[in-house]
């Protein structure tokens, strides 16, 4: 009996199933028409209209702005007054394996892994316990999902109890219970399908979503407590201006120093007036001018100092709304201390906040002061203001690549280009001093001038001139002069090549972990042109200080020594090795600690970086021959005699160096160098 029913069983289930119950459950569950969409509920009393919040605008860009995800393309729009329609689209339908061999695909288990992790990150234990429940009790041997077409899924996200206690509606709350409804589940391009969903399916599927969100909503409050903050966004306080105190302070200090200094010119110069060549003394009327452009400049670049070190340089903005979080030097210097960076906290708040103000203030004291514009320690003050470039260099390979467009983004405030243009105007007034200020007068000589007694001190052009001059009326100058042409040429070329490598090849490689690499699976090679090419003032200034001088340099070289002041490509190396270095623990303390399932991010040099390096170290070499000559010293303490030795560096020390003799000895700096002991007992044999 048992085989005979068997085989009924198997012969006419098909018919039974196919031709007679399927059909009466189509009937029960598709009908003609879907069901009429419900109304959202308006908002109660004392509520806000969500799309005047800046948290749901925020929140709505940020969705809308996420890429496409595991081929799923996610929407937002404010759909009523207390209601948000999310669709998720999938334009080229899905083909997904759920479970293989009663298990889950790789795939879903990496997936559920890195939501359960952000989710513990976020303090949704709740939710993670719920997940970890649902997935066992599936008992499924194989499950794949096939939908060749396009289609979309929406649902209406309903919040009627949002109440904000400020004015611009940052500081807003949800009730601990019952906040969200979601309703009208529907469905796009799936046919039949789209009716079950829309009449069915609702009523089957959202109560138990809607049920868990609400629990996990409550379990972050606490006992006794009815409302609780908008979670995730917290607005940071951004200041594009500073206290009205401090300016005006400021304000006021600098016209009592620059009314000071003028009094104190007038005062310098009767007492003891520069001389011309001729013995005469320089007008009144050219000290004040000087003496008053110096003032001005000085004080024009500490006011704007003061400017951007008190107010916000950047932020970091969620959606085009909120602002999370401020940049300023001392919350930047704070960062950096506190995730573990401290050298290079240092590095930054030394050049952005103590150098600038130190440099500018001994300008005017070799200048006004002492009347030593050309002072060993102005040099060195010359040379080194560029790194305080570092800062804005920092800025742009930190926090540039790491931006995610239309999600997370960096705004640079009023701040950052006030800073940007008081360290152009400090270096500026560096070259003022030492250059331009008393120009041909006795102040630049170790006395007054006479017209016997030429100025051989006076700056490079005159040296220059000099060996021109020798070389000219030497049966030697046309070999000179070719010589000098080529090696200005080589070094020009080496550096073009080795600084615009960076511009148009990626020399930088961002990678973004946890949750977020969902988003932004792939790493970034980005140039600096990349970089840059947010803010037209950034690209300019970062173009001109990293390639356009350096190559100025490079072919001027050692006549144009005030381009070296201008090279800042050692301070974007700087900026380069010690904030990418760096880069994971500020993260790690700008999202908090254990956050790392929810993002991550580190960087690393390619190749491009390494010839910036080079030309770095050959361009300090220069400089430090032409304003302290190692190299010419050692080689005449290895070349020649004893005897002779001491009685020609005197005469050396005032004779001008021929720029091919400098380029001759730069070549052989090294080998000098490192053989400088086994020549001088050989002298001494």
């Amino acid at each position: 009996m048992k085989p005979v029913m068997k085989k009924l069983i198997e012969e006419k289930s098909e018919t039974i199933v196919c031709d007679g119950q399927l059909p009466l459950l189509g009937n029960k569950f598709v009908r003609s028409e879907v069901k009429p969409e419900k109304p959202a509920p308006p908002p109660v009393d004392g509520a806000v209209v969500l799309n005047t919040t800046p948290f749901f605008r925020s929140v709505t860009n940020v969705v809308n702005n996420i890429p496409v995800v595991f081929g799923v393309r996610l929407g937002v729009k404010m759909h009523e007054d207390t209601a948000t329609r999310t669709n998720f689209t999938l334009p080229n339908g899905v083909n997904m394996t759920l479970y293989e061999d009663g298990a889950l695909s790789p795939a879903i288990s990496s997936l559920l892994a890195s939501v359960e992790d952000a989710l513990k990150a976020l303090s949704l234990d709740g939710l993670v316990a719920n997940i970890s429940q649902m997935i066992p009790a599936v008992n499924v041997t194989n499950a794949v999902v096939d939908i060749p077409s396009s289609f979309t899924m929406s649902m209406d996200v309903v919040v009627t109890d949002v109440r904000c206690s400020d004015e611009a509606k940052l500081n807003c709350t949800i009730p601990c219970s019952d906040a969200v409804l979601l309703q009208n589940l529907r469905t796009v391009g799936l046919g039949d399908i789209n009716k079950v969903v829309g009449n069915n399916m609702e009523d089957l599927l959202l109560p138990h979503v809607e049920s868990l969100i609400n629990s996990v909503l409550a379990s972050n409050c606490t006992a006794g407590e009815e409302r609780r903050p908008l979670p995730l966004l917290h607005a940071a306080e951004v200041r594009d201006v500073p206290p009205l105190s401090l300016w005006l302070t400021a304000l006021c200090m600098s016209v009592v120093a620059f009314a000071l200094g003028i009094c104190w010119s007038i005062y310098r110069h009767r007492k003891d007036p520069a001389t011309l060549a001729d013995g005469s003394p320089i007008s009144q009327c050219r000290a004040l001018t000087e003496d008053g452009l110096l003032l001005l400049l000085t004080l024009s670049a500490t006011f704007l100092l003061v400017w951007s070190n008190s107010t916000t340089a950047a932020a970091v903005v969620v959606g085009g709304e909120i602002s999370i979080m401020q940049f300023s030097l001392m919350e930047t210097t704070h960062i950096l201390i506190y995730s573990g960076s401290v050298v290079f906290a240092v590095i930054v708040f030394f050049f952005s906040g103590v150098y600038p103000y130190v440099k500018l203030l001994c300008i005017l004291v070799c200048t006004l002061g002492f009347r030593k514009p050309q002072h060993a320690f102005v040099r060195l003050l010359d040379c080194t203001g560029k790194f305080s470039f570092i800062d804005t260099f920092a800025m742009v390979v930190m926090v540039g690549g790491l931006e995610l467009s239309g999600i997370a983004e960096v705004h640079i405030r009023p701040g950052f280009y006030c800073f940007l243009f008081a360290t152009i105007l400090t270096i500026f007034v560096g070259n003022y001093a030492l250059y331009l200020w008393r120009r041909n007068t006795s102040v630049r000589l170790d006395q007054k001038c006479s017209p016997s007694e030429p100025s051989h001190s006076e700056n490079d052009v005159v040296e220059a001139e000099r060996d021109d001059e020798l070389d000219t009326n030497s049966s030697k100058g046309k070999k000179c002069d070719l010589m000098r042409f080529v090696l200005r040429g080589l070094n020009g070329a080496a550096t073009a090549v080795c600084v615009l490598l960076m511009w148009f090849i990626p020399c930088l490689r961002y990678n973004v972990g946890g949750l977020a690499s969902v988003v932004q699976p792939d790493s970034r090679d980005m140039a600096m042109f990349e970089l840059t090419s947010g803010s037209f003032t950034i690209l300019t200034v970062c173009f001109l200080t990293t390639v356009l001088v350096p190559f100025l340099f490079a072919i001027t070289y050692p006549n144009c020594s005030v381009t070296a002041s201008w090279c800042a490509a050692d301070a974007l190396s700087v900026a380069c090795i010690a904030g990418l270095v760096q880069l994971g623990k500020f993260v790690s303390y700008i999202i908090g600690e254990g956050m790392e399932a929810i993002y991550t991010a580190e960087a690393k040099l390619l190749w491009p970086m390494y010839p910036v390096f080079a030309f770095v170290i050959w361009q300090w070499i220069l400089v430090i021959e032409r304003e302290f000559k190692p190299v010419r010293w050692m080689w005449q303490h290895l070349t020649r005699p004893r005897s002779t030795l001491s009685s020609n560096v005197a005469a050396d020390s005032r004779e001008p160096i021929g720029e091919d003799k400098r380029h001759n000895r730069l070549f052989g700096f090294f080998f000098a160098l490192f053989s400088t002991q086994f020549f001088h007992g050989s002298v001494k044999a």
